[in-house]
């Protein structure tokens, strides 16, 4: 009876260690799988809430032909307040370096946020009579594409 108990003991101390492990492995994978809910989860809060437009008229796009620039109006549209050094722009495919780019918020506002519209004054931009595609990428991943004609 005495060597009963003991086995019954190892077996239970051992049991008690398994569970315990098994606990701890489902525990860690549980708050992993949370965490990873909860980044996604922004991450399409972001994306949802991010749309930008871009309010140029396309038969009568402000270009200067003798300093090379163009003025692109970009309209945040949506409810997050927007980064606009973050913003990037595309002329007919060619990405216009960030050293070309000026930026500059309208009607006074102080942060691209919802109904603000920001001026883009894209500088070394050659463009020759003909079609042109415009397209302007803001973070998020989002982005307004325009077709004008020169």
């Amino acid at each position: 009876m005495p060597g009963t108990a003991a086995s019954h003991m190892i077996f239970f101390i051992a049991s008690m260690i398994v569970a315990s492990a098994v606990a701890g492995v489902f525990m860690g994978t549980s708050i992993k799988f949370s965490n990873d809910l909860k980044t996604k989860g922004n991450a399409l809060s972001n994306d949802i809430n991010t749309e930008v437009t871009i309010v140029n008229d396309p038969s009568a796009m402000p270009y200067n032909s003798t300093d090379l620039t163009l003025k692109v109006y970009v309209k945040n549209v949506g409810t997050t307040t927007l980064a606009h050094c973050l913003t990037r722009v595309l002329i007919d495919g060619n990405y216009s370096s960030s050293a070309n780019l000026t930026f500059r918020l309208m009607d006074g506002a102080t942060a691209w946020g919802n109904e603000v519209t920001l001026e883009i004054i894209v500088g070394n931009c050659t463009l020759t009579s003909g079609d042109h595609r415009l397209k302007v990428i803001v973070e998020h991943g989002k982005s307004s594409t325009l077709q004008f004609k020169m």
